[in-house]
Order: structure tokens, then sequence, then C-alpha cells
């Protein structure tokens, strides 16, 4: 390889220019002993402090140790390992306290050794201490707080030291160690919930009770650590730098990612800073495989302290947030004009962005005008309170939201207004005291859904007038009533969005007209304003949005030719070898379409589920997907949930979809997601199961699609999304259903869930013969469904489901036969179900069958009922086992004594 093939410092500068104008995705940053080494003990150096802890009669050995180490690195784990042998782990931290504590220069040395052994007494110093802290980590910190919030990533460290912990609070960022000197690494959720920025210290802590120091465990397998790794490749550029390379666990986690190529599918970049200059050397040692690999690019003749001497020049206005705290960015004073910005994107109903929220740009609706006053009256009064904007979605709220907060950054800055970017951490009591402490400060949420039980726990420090905190908040209205809305109306004022007056429509038609954005070129602006009010005000009584009256004014007959270029556009991003974005869009507006069309359901897509139909981690869900869409498909978002910003855009894709021919492959995909993430015991707060059971609302052959999805997704485990296949199949009405009923029977043992499902599956078998007119046999299914010995114990809802499949099969049987011996079956169950489920019920499913009030059947006690009905369908359940070969267990006699005790039970309400 040539030198083409590598970088230096000054392209890594220029790299990490980049990165911080398109913020576009995280920085990951791991420094290893380099940069530390300039205030702290170098390695042959903490060599020698381990030799000072070893006992006078282990000398010996420890130097014959030593001395047969090749390099100073070896010598140095070596060290650590017969100092733990011979004097343990404790000693071995101590040692570290030590060498760490000659980076500060309040402890004497006199007073070294004793202030090792206190470990309180070390994060007493470490919180309270001066330090010496390396240039390296001082210009990193710099570097690092000018990048906008969104663009700051976890920080991994080989070193035991709190220097970049204090490097970074210097500058505002408050930081917390993570210590990882073990296999038990923190989950993404604990990193996203920490209040502080994490920093993860891969090789232990200095004040902690372990550390990786011997070989064996700097080598040793780590599969949390690879999971973890792999979590934070996600979407992600990962700078090293100060890291030697050597084959330890991070190394060996690495490598699992990169050559393996998932960096690539990961949309993952590593950027190498490595010290040396000599390609070869570097090349010939543990990262030699590297080179080539996709994602990975190497620097040479980096010097750490010299990396980040060039702040970032940023142009993007969007780029001129300021960090302030972890998952939070101070809203620009001052919005700063782009070259780049194209305002067309926002008309075209893109998220928006603070360029769009700079004064003149885009009108202030009279919500808007609302929602500022209601905050600048908290304001006046020190906070304490606050306003949240809500409405549908499509009303304008985001964009009110960050013109608001603009507002008030740009006229009070006595004022921090801090704004809560994608996975910030939840908000404590702590965490708003920290920030109080740095003065007073306007809090501002998009999704507010997000944060309201938060804020409900820790009304105690925001909710008095003058307490210095104050919410600027925006929620879809559903979202928030159902959440702590109505806990926090005493001090957070709702402003309604929906609909416009006739200024906004005029506004919005003048600044189209000053943009060149006009519809149809040439219209009077009048008329332009005169058709959006009163689209706007038809869209308002009709429940629907803002953004619906924009796209009829835009658009109107034209909007399905847009979105289908847009479909068309999308399908050329590939995000897998299978899967591109216009498949993740179409996913979105299938769930969209069938569950929650106007967005008001809490049923849209999930963030966890989108990720999942692309095959990767969830916390790729607020990467580059979900921002692309946001910027290039009008896509918006509700709590977790995302949607497009209107469902006539919904309704189009999805009759796309179906004339273009991937309607399937997009059914059969959202299906799978969630059935891979139930698999993966994801918690029902991902909302997967909407996706996993999206067959059970669609009629064929979508359920169909959809229902195969989720087979696929859960693989050979699960048999009650072969139900759902099941019942989709059956409603196709073309036959297929009995006979992969009949595949499925003989191993229904073998499914992790078949004790929930089987009686679920057993009906549905049931319906299935009775459709193909064998009726014995299916009555013989669900009298099963209905046994004490089937499954779980049985329950209202199933005990429902199978008499009213059995009442129904009873009749067709008996209409086939003539059989006086079943003839009364029906108005059993019917009898039953209304003991089971109440009259309304029974007169539903099998009003036919019900009898007059004072029938003699009625009279019967429920002890009797079940009695007889066992009786009649004791010969058919064990036909039915015979014929379909089900693999169930039964005592060889139909019981019926939990369907009694349900019947007996407290009786159901004519009405419920």
């Amino acid at each position: 390889m040539g030198p083409i093939d590598f970088g230096d410092i000054t392209d890594l500068k220029i790299r990490l220019r980049v990165l911080a104008e398109e913020a576009d995705r995280r920085l990951v940053t791991v420094f290893g002993s380099g940069i530390s080494s300039e205030v702290l003990p170098s390695v042959p150096q903490l060599t020698d402090i381990f030799r000072e802890h070893v006992p006078k009669a282990g000398l010996a050995r420890f130097d014959a140790t030593v001395a047969d180490a090749a390099d100073p690195g070896l010598k140095y784990q070596s060290a650590a390992a017969v100092l733990t042998k011979q004097a343990g782990e404790p000693t071995v931290m101590r040692a570290i306290r030590k060498a760490v504590l000659q980076a500060c220069p309040d402890v004497r040395e006199k007073d070294v050794a004793e202030v090792a052994r206190d470990e309180e007494r070390c994060r007493e110093y470490a919180r309270t201490g001066n330090w010496l802290i390396p240039r390296g980590y001082r210009r990193f910190a710099q570097f690092f707080a000018s990048l906008s919030g969104r663009a700051r990533g976890p920080i991994i460290t080989t070193n035991f030291d709190p220097l970049i912990e204090i490097a970074l609070g210097q500058v505002g960022i408050q930081a917390v160690p993570i210590p990882i000197p073990t296999d038990t690494a923190p989950a993404m959720g604990q990193l996203n919930e920490a209040i502080a920025h994490p920093v993860l210290h891969i090789h232990g802590y200095w004040t902690g009770q372990a550390s990786s120091n011997v070989p064996t465990r700097i080598t040793s397998a780590r599969p949390g650590l690879d999971d973890l790794l792999r979590r934070l490749l996600t979407n992600s550029v990962v700078l090293v730098v100060g890291y030697s390379g050597w084959l330890d666990s991070f190394m060996r986690s690495l490598r699992s990612q990169v050559l393996d190529n998932k960096a690539d599918l990961l949309e993952a970049e590593v950027l190498w800073a490595a010290y040396e200059t000599d390609a070869v050397a570097v090349t010939s040692g543990a990262f030699g495989d590297f080179v080539g690999a996709p994602g990975f690019t190497l620097y040479l003749g980096v010097d750490g302290h010299e990396l980040f001497t060039d702040e970032p020049e940023r142009d993007e206005a969007e780029a001129e947030e300021t960090s302030f705290h972890y998952g939070y960015s101070q809203v620009p004073r001052t919005l700063v004009n782009s070259t780049s910005y194209q305002p067309g994107a926002f008309a075209e109903g893109s998220q928006p962005m603070w360029a769009d929220a700079a004064p003149g740009c885009w009108p202030v609706l009279s919500s808007t005008a609302s929602l500022e006053q209601k905050v600048v009256e908290c304001l006046r009064v020190g906070g304490g309170g606050g306003a949240v904007a809500i409405g549908p979605l499509g009303e304008g709220k985001s964009l009110a939201l960050r013109q608001v907060a603009h507002a008030v950054a740009s006229s009070r800055p006595e004022w921090n207004v801090l704004w809560r970017e994608p996975g910030a951490p939840r908000l404590t009591k702590d965490w708003l005291n920290d920030v109080r402490a740095a003065g007073k400060a306007l809090i501002c949420v998009d999704e507010a859904d997000l944060i309201t039980e938060d804020m409900a726990s820790t009304k105690d420090v925001w909710a008095s007038e003058g307490s210095g905190i104050a919410f600027l908040l925006a929620s879809q209205d559903r979202l928030w009533w159902q959440g702590a809305g109505s806990t926090l109306r005493p001090w957070i004022e709702d402003v309604l969005f929906h609909g416009i007056t006739n200024d906004d429509a005029r506004n919005i038609a003048l600044t189209w007209e000053g943009l060149g954005l006009l519809p149809n070129g040439s219209q009077e602006i009048a008329t332009v304003a005169e058709h959006l009010a009163a689209s706007a005000g038809a869209m308002a009584a009709e429940s629907n949005t803002l953004f619906g009256a924009v796209l009829d004014v835009r658009y109107g007959a034209g909007l399905g030719v847009r979105v289908e270029d847009l479909v068309r556009k999308l399908h050329e991003i590939k995000l897998t070898d299978s899967v591109d974005l216009g498949d993740i869009f179409g996913g979105i507006c299938v769930m969209q379409h069938a569950l929650d069309k106007d967005g008001n359901r809490g049923k849209g897509a999930s963030r966890s589920v989108i990720a999942a139909m692309a095959g990767l981690d969830p916390v790729f869900a607020d990467g580059k997907i979900l921002q692309t869409l946001g910027r290039e498909a009008a896509v918006t978002f509700a709590g977790n949930r995302v949607y497009c910003r209107h469902p006539s855009i919904a309704a189009t894709v999805v009759d796309y979809l179906h004339r273009d021919g991937t309607a399937p492959k997009v059914y059969e995909l959202v299906g799978q997601a969630g059935g891979e993430r139930l698999v993966k015991q994801a918690s029902t707060l991902e909302g997967y199961r909407d996706a996993y059971l999206l067959s059970r609302f669609l009629s064929a052959p979508e359920s169909v699609w959809a229902a195969k999805g989720a087979v696929q997704g859960t693989g050979r485990k699960i048999l009650e999304s072969r139900v759902s296949l099941l019942r989709a199949l059956r409603l196709e009405g073309q036959q297929r259903a009995s006979a992969y009923a009949r595949k499925l029977a003989p191993d229904l043992t073998d499914y992790d869930d078949y004790h929930r499902a089987v009686r679920a599956f057993l009906v549905e078998f049931s319906i299935s013969l009775r459709d193909e007119a064998e009726t014995e046999t299916s009555a013989g299914l669900a009298a099963l469904a209905l046994d004490d010995q089937v499954g779980f114990t049985l329950d209202t809802d199933r005990a429902g489901y199978a008499l009213v499949s059995l009442a129904r099969s009873a009749a067709a049987l008996n209409a086939q036969t003539r059989d006086a011996a079943t003839k009364d079956a029906p108005t059993l169950c019917s009898i039953l179900l209304e003991r089971v489920r109440g009259e309304k019920t029974a007169a539903k499913y099998l009003g036919h069958y019900c009898p007059p009030t004072h029938h003699e059947l009625r009279q019967l006690p429920t002890v009797k009922l079940c009695g007889q009905l066992a009786t009649m369908f004791n010969k058919a359940a064990t036909q039915a086992l015979q014929a379909t070969k089900v693999d169930v267990e039964t005592r060889g006699v139909l019981s019926f004594d939990t369907l009694r005790r349900l019947a007996d039970g407290p009786r159901w309400s004519a009405g419920r």
C-alpha cells in the first residue's frame, strides 16, 4: 500500500470538521494511554509502582517474571499478574490509585500512599481537587463542547484515571465514569438514562474494586462488551486516539464488528489515529487486517495533543447550538444565515430545523403567539410552570416550539434555553438542580409525552413561582392527556394548535410568494390565502390538520404523482441487500393506514419496529433512517411512534405499493419486525405488538402477507404467530387453512408458548374444518379448547371463543346428521356464554340459539349444563384427536370444571 491509502493529522482534522458540520451521526471517542501519559507514570514507571507493592517474599519471582517479558506492555501485564496472585486485587487497585494521584498536586508526595488506601478520599479529590490535565484532553473537551448535542456520543477509554471527566467538567459538560473491568457491560438503556455524559472505563476505574490488568483478563472474550460495542457503532463515527492497538478485549470486540463487515452494514465509520508514521510498523500489528475493511480509515503521525487544536468552523445554523447538559443543547441566541438553507423543504413537510425558526423566515401563527405569551408570563415570575402546544399531528407545533425557544433565547439572556435531543436522559431532581445551578433555565421538549411522568415526579423542584425552571413543550393532544398532562395542568398551560385564522392563511401565502414557493406560480395572494383558509377550516372540522390543508392547496389532485416519485426515490437508497428506504417508508404508511389513520391512537410504527425492519438494533431508529424520512418524506413523531404528516400520503403510498408489486414484501417486513422484537423479549412499551399482530386488522391478501412475516420473525419458537397466519388463511377463503393446521398439529408442544396459544389454535382449526364441512371433527376440536387439561387455565375470553365455535359446529353437525343427542348443544353453549361473558355478548354471537327466558334448560345449574355438553362431545373430541393428530394433553375424557367455575362466577351485566 502507498501513502494514498492512509491519512494524516490534516486529513483527520478536516474529517472531524465535516462531522461537526453535518452533525448527522454521533461521535464515539476511544482513548488509550497515549494522552494520559503526559501527566501520569509511563508503563515502565507503573510497573515499578507495582513492584513497590509486592510482598518481600515474592520479589524474586516478580523480578524473574517481569524480566522474561519481551516488551514494556507485557512486562506491565506480567507485573500486574504476579501482584494480583501474591497480594490480591485490592493491592493492585491501591497501586493504581498511587499512580493516578501523581497528577493531583493537592496531594503531597509524602501523603500519596496514605490517600491511595482510602477510596472515598480519592473520590473527593476527583470531585474537588486540582489536577494536571493533559493538553490533548483539554483540547478535546473544548472540541467536544462545540459539537451539537446530537453529535456527542459516549467516550470509551482503557485508562483508570478521572482526567477525561475532569477536562469535560471544566468546559461545562458533566461526565460520569462507568467502570467495566469485567464483562458486566451496561445496557444501552442505562447509558441513555445517564444524567451525565458517560465515560466507559473498559479496563476498570481507579476507585473501583477490580481492573483488567493481567493478560488473561485483558485478552479474554467479552461478549457483553461485544454487544455494547455493536450498539455504540450503530450509525456512529468511532474515533480512536492514543491507542496502540494491542490485542486486548476491546480490539477483539472491534475486530468482530469491522472484520465481519458489520461496520458497513451499520453505517459505522472507524477513524484510527496512530501516533507512528511508519505504515509498515503500524499495519504489522494486531490491526493490520483492519486496513481496507469497510468503514475503517487509518491516519498516521497523529499527535493526540495536537489533533483538536483547530476548532471546527460551522456554518450550518443548526450546528450553532451549544452543548449544555448531556442530552440537551443550548438554543442559539443568534441564528446564522446559511447558504445551504432550503426553505422549500419545510413547505414540503420536512421536520423544521433552526434555520426555519429564524425571525422573518416563516410566519408566527396566532397559536404560536399565544404559546409565546404563556411562556413569557411564566418567565416574568421566575419560572415554576410553562406552556404546552397540543393538537393533532401536522399542525405546526414543532416549528412553533423552535420559534418561541429562539425568541426567548434572543430576548432574555438571563435564561438558558435548553433543547432536548433524541435519547436524552430522564429528568430527575438531581439533574434539574444541576441545571438550575448554572442559571435560570427554560427546558424545551418536542414530543413532551416522553417526560411528563418525570415532570410529575419532580414537581417539588420546579413547580413553584420563582423556581428558576420553566418548560416549553409540544405534544400530540391524545398523548398529553393520556399521560400526566392532567396532573400538570395547574402549572403547564395548554395552547391548542388546530386550524388557522384568515390572517395566518394570508401570512403563509405571502411567505410562499416571497420565497418563490407559490403553488402554480402566478396565483394571486388573496386566492391562495382564501383557498388555504377554507381548506384548513374544513380540515379542522373533520379532525384533520393544517398540513393537510397545505397539501390540498399546493398539490390537490397532483399529490399522487409527487408521492409516487418520492417512493421511487426512496427505493434507490439501499439499507441492506434486501431492504431499502422505500420499504421502510412503506411499512410506516401501511401501519398508519391500517391502524391509526389520523395518528391519534398511538398505533403507528414505533422506532424499534422501524429499526428491526432494516435489520438493525433499535438505537438506529434515531439515526439516518428517521432523519432522512423526516427530511424527504414528511414523517413526524408522536412519542416513539412515526407517522406521515397526513393520512392521504399514507393512503397514496399504500395504493402505490399494490400497483408496483412491492406490497407483499412490505407487509411481510412489518410483521417480521414485530415477530423479531417479540422473540428478543422486547418491552411492550416499544410498540412491537401492533406490528406483530397487524394481520388481525387486515383483510386478505394483506392479512396473509403480514401474518407470514410474523411467522418468519418468530422463527421456530412461537405458536401464536402461526395461529394468526391460520386465521388469515381461513379468512382468505381459499381452503388453505385446514391443510396448514394439519401440518402444525403433530408438533404443537414444541413451541415455547404452547400452553398460552393452544386453545386459540384449536378454535381456529375448528372453524377451518367447519368451513370445509368436516363438522364432527370441528366440534371435537372446539370442545377440546374448553377442556381443563389443555394449555393454561381457561379464562373468559378463551371460553367465549370456544363456546361460539362449538355452538356453530354443533349446529352444522346436527344439520348434517339430525342426531338428537347433540341437538341442544347450541342452546347449551349460548346459555353458558351468557353466564361467562354476559347477555350482550351471547346475543351478539349466538342470538339465534338463545332460548326464551323460561326455557327448561335455563333452569339447570351450570354443573349439569357442562356435564351434558362434555357427554355430548366426548366421542367427537377423541375422534378429532385421532383424525388431526393434534398434539395436546388430555385425560381421555372431557372435563369442563373450569368452564363451570367461570360460568358460576360474578355475573356480567347486560351492558358489559
